[in-house]
Order: C-alpha cells, then structure tokens, then sequence
C-alpha cells in the first residue's frame, strides 16, 4: 500500500518511514517520498534563515546514502 502523505510539512514522518522501511522492495518508493517532501519544504524556506535547513541537508544526505547502500543487490544473488 502506497503512503498517500506527502505534504512537506510531513517530511520528518517520510523521512522517518524511509529510515525504518524493512522491505527492500518498497525502499525506493519511501526515499522519493521524503525526498520529495524535503524538497518541497526547501522551497517553503527559500527565503528564510531557518536552522531547519541544516536538517533538511541532513535528510537528503542520508537518504543518498540509504539509497546508494540499501537497494544495490548483493553479489552473487
């Protein structure tokens, strides 16, 4: 069942989802999410000096990261 939530106000909650997703399979499509909530929360605060954005950058590093590491198969399977 697909997360019908992507609002950026949201983005923690999708974010969160990504980082605690057990199915493989379903990884992929809990990154894009919160990606695409953090980005849209981005544009909320173009215009202002908020420390949320140091958490945004965070986010988006580490869902990089989850996606690099977790979706890649292993050899030999």
């Amino acid at each position: 069942m697909a997360t019908a939530v992507t609002s950026s106000g949201n983005w923690d909650f999708l974010y969160s989802n990504a980082l605690l997703e057990p199915e493989r399979d379903r990884l992929p499509e809990r990154i894009t999410a919160a990606e695409q909530a953090i980005n849209d929360r981005f544009k909320e605060l173009a215009n202002c000096n908020d420390p949320e954005k140091a958490a945004l950058v965070d986010a988006l590093r580490t869902l990089q990261t989850l996606r690099t590491r977790k979706t890649q198969r292993p050899l030999g399977c």
